[in-house]
Formats: structure tokens, C-alpha cells, sequence
């Protein structure tokens, strides 16, 4: 992985090298949304809930045409128009009830992050790998923020997606504003 990433150093267009402030001001303009979705982490949540249920209602459109495209498969007309249909209500339970749909998706995500914690720690036990730790602890860290949306479940359930996106954004930008100023080494 890190070969590819030396080869985009050595080989970068010099546009982009040039302009590498840019990509430091949006990796600022990033960060600076993470923060304001972490401190409005609860509008942040039913806002990506509705934008997410406005995307199912919109896939379900496109399957829906897709299905009527489909000539002489009714196997597959019939499967499309089921998908569709499921596509819809549930884009249209994410944009009518975005409260309990965000309780829904949180326990979901806590219960997804248990079990990969749970499977992370016994591939680290079982699978004779070299550092071994490393991947325990990862599974011991998935295991604990499971829990811990878990026990705060369903109060979690109202931020816990606009924080989890929030410091995801943050992540993204520090990510930019590095790659930004490697670049302007580069140019120097």
C-alpha cells in the first residue's frame, strides 16, 4: 500500500503539486463541518437519517424503471418491483420517523461493532498471526464502543451517528490538510 502511495509523490501532476493550497483550505473547511457536527451532533443524526431515507426513496425510483425496462425476464420484473417496494418504505420510515429510525441504525451499529470486536479477538487468539495484538486490540476497542452504545441505548441513538460522522469528518480533513502541506514540500 505504501508503494502506491510513494509512487503518487514521486509521480504527482505538477498542477496539483502547484495548488496545493486548496487542498489544504478544503481539508480546513472539512474539519472545521466535523466540528460543527459534533457539537450539533443530534440535528447532524436526523439529518443524515433523512438524507439517507431521501437516498432509498430515490434507489427505489430507479429500481422501480429499471424493472419496467426489464423485457420478457418476469422473474426478474417481479424481484426488482419487491426490491423497489422495500426500497421505499424503508426510505419512507427514515424520512417520516428519523428519531426511531436513528435508535434503530444505532443499535444496529452497536451490535455490528460487538460482533466484529468479538470476531477480531478470536481470529488475534486463534489464527497464529504476527502481531497478534494489534489485532486484539482492535477488537477489544469494537467491543467497547459497542458497549458502550449499547448501555447508553436509546439516548446514544439520537447523536451517536452525527459524532461517529463528525470525528469522521475531522479525520478526513487533518488527512487533506497533511496530504496539502506534503505537497507544498514537494513544490519547494
Amino acid at each position: 500500500m505504501s508503494r502506491e502511495f510513494d509512487v503518487f509523490f514521486s509521480e504527482a501532476p505538477s498542477g496539483v503539486v502547484e495548488h496545493w493550497g486548496w487542498l489544504v483550505a478544503l481539508g480546513v473547511v472539512v474539519a472545521v463541518i466535523g466540528g460543527v457536527a459534533i457539537w450539533r451532533a443530534r440535528a447532524t443524526t436526523l439529518l443524515y437519517v433523512g438524507f439517507l431515507g431521501a437516498l432509498l426513496v430515490v434507489a427505489a425510483a430507479a429500481v422501480l424503471i429499471f424493472a419496467f425496462s426489464l423485457t420478457g425476464y418476469w422473474t426478474d420484473f417481479f424481484v426488482h418491483v419487491l426490491w423497489a417496494v422495500l426500497l421505499a418504505i424503508t426510505g419512507v420510515v427514515l424520512l417520516t420517523r428519523p428519531s426511531i429510525s436513528a435508535e434503530a441504525i444505532t443499535l444496529a451499529i452497536a451490535l455490528y461493532l460487538i460482533a466484529t470486536g468479538v470476531f477480531g479477538i478470536c481470529f488475534a487468539l486463534f489464527a497464529h498471526v504476527r502481531e497478534e495484538w494489534l489485532h486484539a486490540s482492535e477488537g477489544l476497542v469494537n467491543v467497547f464502543l459497542g458497549l458502550l452504545l449499547l448501555l447508553g441505548w436509546p439516548i446514544s441513538g439520537l447523536f451517536a451517528i452525527g459524532l461517529f460522522l463528525g470525528i469522521d469528518l475531522i479525520l478526513r480533513g487533518i488527512a487533506m490538510v497533511a496530504l496539502g502541506l506534503t505537497l507544498r514540500n514537494m513544490a519547494q
